[in-house]
């Protein structure tokens, strides 16, 4: 899940909870949320862009969850 909302309390934490309780026998794998982290969001638009989710975060998370992930 992208939410360019904080990590904790947040659309996306709550979708997968839900997701979690409602259909854990479905997922083929596991729930990740790609959001802001827990930190007061910065006024500097330059420094609001690093926190925000973006295509590098969000590629990551699915080469991660799929096991595609190049070790460092």
């Amino acid at each position: 899940m992208v939410d360019e909302a904080r990590l904790t309390c947040s659309a996306a934490s709550e979708i997968a909870a839900t997701c979690a309780e409602r259909a854990f026998g479905a997922l083929r794998a596991p729930i990740r949320r790609v959001t802001v982290p827990d930190v007061g969001l910065p006024y500097a638009p330059n420094l609001e862009r690093e926190l925000l989710p973006n295509p590098e975060r969000i590629v990551a998370a699915v080469l991660d969850i799929t096991g595609k992930a190049k070790a460092a």
